[in-house]
């Protein structure tokens, strides 16, 4: 995948990499309509072009754009195009709570009271609307200024299904999956 860096997507000025994944690359952009930050996940071209993956894109990013809490990553945008699909979530400048751990070590008790009850007041609303997050990991957890967590990554994502219609496929990482 080529970078985007410098160049204008749908108004979207990409800035800066921030990072690649397995899945995709996601860039720090600003969006001159309104003026603001913001992250732009771009999904590799392998994968945005599995017909698997064309046939859930539109209906998953609705379903995620819904979720509104105040500790989800708000989607602002989304679309498809041949062999790019993008998503658009707010910018966090206090980075994934991974590299602050590794950075600065272990927080004490009354921080990671406060992350794991704001981790769970997202979950709580992310399953009440018929979503399992499905990769819950420390690097899916980022922070703003004041180190309030919000949970991201709803890209796995798996609306819940009659028991009849699940395939019983297991998706996220494997270091942080429950057993089954």
């Amino acid at each position: 995948m080529q970078n985007l860096t410098g160049l204008v997507v749908k108004g979207y000025e990409m800035r800066e990499l921030i990072g690649v994944g397995g899945f995709a690359a996601v860039y720090r952009a600003h969006q001159a309509a309104v003026d603001r930050e913001v992250a732009i996940k771009v999904i590799l071209p392998k994968y945005a072009d599995d017909p698997e993956f064309v046939r859930r894109f539109e209906a998953e990013a609705q379903l995620i754009a819904r979720l509104e809490h105040i500790h989800i990553v708000p989607l602002f945008d989304y679309w498809r195009e041949p062999s790019n699909a993008y998503l658009v979530m707010r910018w966090l400048r206090g980075g994934n709570l991974y590299s602050v751990l590794k950075q600065d070590g272990p927080w004490d008790v009354p921080a990671t009271v406060r992350l794991a009850e704001q981790l769970a007041s997202a979950l709580n609303v992310a399953h009440q609307n018929g979503v399992i997050h499905q990769d819950v990991t420390p690097s899916n957890v980022l922070l703003d200024d004041q180190r309030n967590a919000l949970l991201t990554d709803f890209g796995i994502a798996k609306a819940l299904l009659k028991e009849s219609e699940d395939t019983g496929s297991r998706y996220g990482s494997p270091a942080y999956m429950s057993p089954a």
